[in-house]
């Protein structure tokens, strides 16, 4: 797998670049940037990617995927143009700011018959969700009654830059932050959402700001199973971490508590990383710490690469988280 980076503007770039140079044989051709000062970061930890204009690397044949990180709003019509010259796409969330960026997408990948992929990295990156759902399609927790994610981020303000200020570049705390748990939600349940209800706040995290830094959202499935999201940008300054990220399953006879980041309940002990917590009718809180197994996501679109389809992102419902999470942003309903 040959691959090539366009647009660092956002640090998961590193942990894509990361994850698919784990998949042997696998080579990054190049990385092309419109703000160079973003390449000194880049080019420490990975020096042995070339620096290559954006043109050369879309005119190299041998090229098989591009990843990018773009600024959020500019992934939507770069990912029209590397679909349409005929690569692969591999973008960071959100991939889309606006809803006039869809149907170009949606014929990009039609009419290109390459792939696309969105790293939705809470999920992706995270070594409980698989568990947590082979423990649910086992039987060890029930028939699924509701989910609860919740995604505080850090604001650090100083380091922000300025495209974040922005709303048209930025696009929203919902469709930014909150898309992580409609991409959990839907891939969970293997459910579309039928309907929502969504909320939006500006509580003061950014002073003088213009910016919303609360968002939240009540979900149904289309089978009946219910969601609840929130995602902010209040996480203390003094959190060891950058956010308290949770995951809550509720079934019929069982729960599954995931907690992403940081056990907070158990710092300054051993048991202060991540873990997951399962709690049924057989037994009572058992502890499930994160383990060493690597990631699942590299190998998933090098295979997707292999074969012609997409075993990260299911196509279609790929569409519908993006296209649900904009429309819970255009339609939030504003408390503050």
């Amino acid at each position: 797998m040959k691959f090539a980076v366009i647009g660092i503007n956002h640090g998961h770039i590193y942990g894509q670049v990361e994850g698919l140079l784990t998949v042997p044989g696998s080579q990054c051709a190049g990385v092309a940037v419109d703000q160079p000062h973003l390449l000194e970061e880049f080019s420490r930890r990975f020096p042995q990617i070339p620096i290559r204009t954006r043109e050369s690397i879309l005119n190299d044949a041998t090229v098989d995927l591009i990843a990018s990180a773009s600024i959020n709003s500019d992934r939507g019509p770069l990912a029209v143009e590397v679909l349409s010259r005929g690569k692969h796409f591999f973008v960071d969330k959100p991939p889309l700011t606006d809803l006039a960026q869809l149907e170009p997408l949606r014929r990009a990948i039609a009419t290109s018959g390459k792939l696309f992929f969105v790293y939705y990295s809470e999920r992706l990156s995270n070594p409980f969700d698989q568990q947590a759902k082979t423990i649910y399609q086992q039987g060890g927790i029930g028939e699924l009654v509701h989910l609860m994610g919740l995604g505080p981020h850090k604001l650090n303000a100083d380091i922000r830059p300025d495209w974040i200020w922005n709303p048209r570049q930025y696009g929203g705390v919902i469709n930014d932050l909150l898309s992580h748990q409609v991409d959990w939600f839907c891939w969970f349940t293997d459910q579309k959402i039928r309907q929502f209800s969504s909320r939006l706040g500006q509580f003061g995290a950014a002073a003088g700001r213009e910016f919303d830094d609360f968002g939240d959202v009540m979900v149904t499935a289309e089978n009946g199973i219910t969601g609840y999201f929130r995602a902010d940008w209040f996480t203390p300054e003094k959190s060891p971490v950058w956010g308290d990220v949770r995951g809550l399953i509720v079934g019929t006879r069982g729960t599954i508590e995931i907690r992403r980041i940081i056990n907070l309940g158990a710092v300054d002990t051993p048991d202060s990383g991540p873990c997951m917590i399962l709690t049924n009718d057989q037994s009572g809180p058992t502890r499930i710490p994160a383990g060493n197994q690597p990631l699942a996501w590299p190998q998933h679109i090098a295979s997707s690469l292999r074969t012609g389809k997409n075993q990260l992102n299911d196509p279609e419902m790929v569409l519908h988280v993006i296209e649900t999470t904009l429309r819970m942003q255009c339609q939030a309903i504003r408390v503050k």
